[in-house]
């Protein structure tokens, strides 16, 4: 390592590594490592590029912004001088920054639709479980353990969310992870709206102890805003809300999922024995060798492969499934309408659906839960799991002072269809259901 190493970051321009500061002499260590070396090769948005041309920004340049946020929301505790700067402390910090950077190594390729092809396939298996075993075993264990932070570090993984503000920085509902992919994706979807103004934000979050009982008489840390704060608590809920909204639960990225789901399924079922495709990564996993070592050959590229070997071949409906994604003609969707209270239209769906049944319609059932603010009462052990903000001599919940960012998450139902055929009659038994 240089004296100084630094990172160019479009969110946070130079995010640097100092040989003179023990922490980032052990994030720049980790930083080489194999499995945060295979984050370059998965992207962060998965398939959004086919709606956003500029979402081809990869799950590297995201842990290591959120490991920079990370590091801000670390500055309020040194600025509000919460805590006694000993030893434990100083562990503490570093594990924080340990899990900030290796929060995602789990993801597998293309995340969704391989969370989808192991539910499919029975693999229990989860990204999270796939990330502990990486950090307990390897270079990564090895790299934390001589650093004194390895169980720590683990725990930040383990723990229930908002047990401590350390833990609130990896896993909360304000955390270094949402607040880097926030700013991050609305960069390079070019999203004009759901922006947060971060300096504003950092500026009005303090650590404070907060009463987690309706007496008061228990309390623990946690990071509250002040009250110039809530504009920008308000910000950040309904840039997250948007955010789902446009970009991560977009019907038209749904339907590639769908698609390529379904590839990846004619195609690991019916072909893996080819000889063209018999010894590529994703085959050989999903035939049963699926040590860490296995596990760190999957990438994107893994899945683009077989797409273009399946695309020139004739493999029946894999072959076909393979051309319409590499040309984008993607599956359709059919979006219900909801009721005038918001909700899908339960049984009015239950119908429709026995009638594509029916007319042998082949369809996809997509119900998403659109995403909002969680609120937790005074009275609920999870109340520090709120984002907090300070009103007078109190500390409230968001939920509590801001009726802006409390609308409950509404549901959408969509069924996707292999052509505009199907679709197309599809909205006419609808019409009629």
């Amino acid at each position: 390592m240089k004296d100084e190493e630094r990172i160019r970051c479009p969110v946070h321009n130079l995010i640097s590594f100092k040989k003179s500061d023990p922490d980032d002499i052990l994030l720049w260590e980790l930083i080489q490592t194999r499995p945060m070396q295979r984050l370059r090769r998965i992207k962060q948005l998965g398939f959004s590029e086919f709606v956003y041309p500029g979402a081809t920004h990869t799950r590297f340049s995201h842990v290591v912004g959120a490991m920079q946020m990370a590091r801000r929301m670390l500055a309020v505790l040194q600025r509000n001088q919460s805590f006694e700067n000993d030893e434990e402390t100083k562990a503490d910090r570093r594990a924080t920054l340990a899990a900030a950077l290796q929060h995602d190594i789990g993801h597998g390729p293309y995340s969704h639709v391989f969370e989808e092809l192991c539910g499919h396939f029975s693999l229990k298996k989860s990204h999270e479980e796939y990330a502990l075993e990486l950090l307990r075993s390897g270079e990564i264990a090895e790299i934390l353990e001589r650093h004194g932070v390895l169980e720590k570090t683990i725990h930040m993984f383990e723990k229930e969310p908002g047990l401590s503000v350390f833990n609130a920085i990896i896993s909360s509902q304000l955390d270094c992870d949402r607040l880097d992919f926030l700013s991050r994706d609305r960069l390079h979807t070019g999203i004009k709206s759901a922006k947060i103004d971060l300096e504003w934000l950092f500026d009005s979050l303090r650590i404070e102890q907060t009463p987690i009982d309706e007496q008061g008489a228990t309390k623990a840390y946690s990071f509250v805003f002040l009250a110039k704060g809530l504009s920008v608590a308000e910000e950040y809920v309904l840039s997250y809300v948007k955010m789902y909204n446009t970009v991560y639960f977009h019907k038209t990225t749904r339907g590639v999922q769908h698609l390529v789901r379904d590839l990846m399924i004619e195609v690991i079922t019916n072909h893996s024995d080819n000889q063209e495709i018999s010894g590529l990564p994703v085959i050989r996993f999903f035939k049963g060798e699926r040590d860490l070592n296995a596990y760190l050959a999957l990438d994107d590229s893994s899945i683009q492969a077989i797409t273009h070997i399946a695309a020139s071949n004739d493999w029946g409906r894999a072959s076909k499934l393979a051309v319409r994604f590499l040309d984008r003609n993607l599956y359709k969707c059919f979006e219900l309408p909801n009721t005038e209270a918001g909700t899908v239209p339960r049984a009015r769906l239950d119908r429709f659906k026995q009638r594509l049944n029916e007319s042998r319609i082949r369809y996809i059932d997509d119900i998403v839960s659109q995403r909002s603010l969680k609120h937790y009462d005074v009275t609920n052990s999870s109340f520090l799991m709120n984002i907090l903000i300070r009103q007078g001599s109190e500390i409230e919940a968001l939920g509590n002072v801001s009726s802006i960012v409390r609308a409950p998450a509404r549901r959408v139902a969509r069924l996707y269809f292999e052509n505009r055929e199907d679709r197309d009659r599809a909205e006419e038994l609808f019409r009629t259901s």
